[in-house]
C-alpha cells in the first residue's frame, strides 16, 4: 500500500525534537539576550508544532507562533498547555503572505523563520515576506532565517541524507530516508521522502508514505539584496555553532538581520 504523506505528519517524522532543541538552545539564548530589551516579543512565522516557541516561553519571554496548518497549531496548543506555557504564548492560523494582516500590526524583537520553510517560495514571495516581516520588526530587533545550504552539494547529482530508524506508538518499525535531486542546478532540488511503516509489531506487511517537495536554492546573496534595500545589518554563519559560512562546506545557512 502507498499513501501521499501530509506535510504536517511529514515535518514530525523527520525532526527530533529533545536532541535538536538542545543542540540549538545555546545559540538562540545568545542571540535573544542580544536584544536590548527587557520584555523582547518573538514571533515565530511558520511555528510548526511550537516547539521552538514553547522552549523561548519557559525563557520567560512571550510570543505569537503562526502557522498555515490547523493540525500544526493545534499540536502546539496541546504542547504549550502541557508545559505550562499558554500564558505566554498564542498561536493562530494564518498565512505566511499575509503576516501583517493576519497579525493586526503587532510589533516584535526576534522574528525566527526555522527550518527550511523560506525555501519553498518564489523569489517574489519571499520579498514579500521578508517586507512583512522587517515591518513588525521593532528597531534594534532580529529576524532569523535557516534554510539548507544545498550549494554544498553542487559536484552531486543526487544525494540522501543518513535514514531514521524509529519504532513507532504501537512498536511497529519506522523507516524513513529523504532522497535529493537537482532539479535546475543551483536553482532548485527536489526532495523525495519514503517511509517504510510495518503494519504492526509483529507483521510481515509495511505501508510505503511518500512525499515529493520542491525547495528554491537560498544563496548568501539574496539576503544581503533584502538588507541592501532597508539598509538592515546582515550577519551569516553555516551552522548553530556561528561556524563562518562557506557556500561549498556549510551544511546549513543562518541568517541575522538587525533592524537599525
Amino acid at each position: 500500500m502507498e499513501i501521499e504523506w501530509k506535510n504536517e505528519i511529514l515535518y514530525q517524522d523527520l525532526v527530533k525534537w529533545d536532541s535538536r532543541l538542545k543542540y540549538e538552545a545555546p545559540f538562540f539564548n545568545e542571540i535573544i539576550k542580544s536584544i536590548d530589551n527587557p520584555e523582547t516579543r518573538i514571533l515565530d512565522v511558520s511555528c510548526g508544532t511550537g516547539d521552538h516557541l514553547v522552549m523561548f516561553a519557559k525563557w520567560g519571554y512571550r510570543g505569537v507562533g503562526i502557522d498555515i496548518s490547523e493540525h500544526n497549531i493545534a499540536a502546539a496548543e496541546e504542547l504549550s498547555k502541557r508545559n505550562k506555557t499558554d500564558g505566554k504564548i498564542k498561536f493562530i492560523i494564518g498565512d505566511m503572505l499575509k503576516l501583517e494582516e493576519s497579525l493586526e500590526g503587532e510589533k516584535f524583537d526576534f522574528i525566527s523563520c526555522i527550518g527550511n520553510t523560506f525555501s519553498i517560495f518564489t523569489p517574489e514571495e519571499r520579498t514579500l515576506i521578508f517586507n512583512q516581516m522587517y515591518n513588525l520588526l521593532n528597531v534594534g530587533g532580529k529576524i532569523l532565517f535557516q534554510v539548507v545550504n544545498y550549494l554544498s552539494h553542487t559536484n552531486e547529482t543526487e544525494w540522501f541524507y543518513k535514514p531514521i530508524i524509529l519504532r513507532g506508538n504501537s512498536d511497529e518499525i519506522q523507516y524513513t530516508v529523504r532522497i535529493m535531486e537537482w532539479k535546475e542546478l543551483k536553482e532548485k532540488i527536489t526532495m523525495y521522502v519514503l517511509k517504510a511503516q510495518q503494519e504492526g509489531e509483529k507483521s510481515e506487511n509495511f505501508i510505503l508514505h511518500k512525499k515529493r517537495t520542491e525547495f528554491y536554492v537560498l544563496k548568501s546573496n539574496h539576503f544581503k539584496e533584502f538588507t541592501d534595500k532597508v539598509n538592515a545589518v546582515l550577519s551569516l554563519f553555516g551552522d548553530y555553532e556561528k561556524t563562518e559560512f562557506n557556500e561549498k562546506m556549510s551544511k546549513d545557512l543562518v541568517t541575522i538581520i538587525t533592524k537599525k
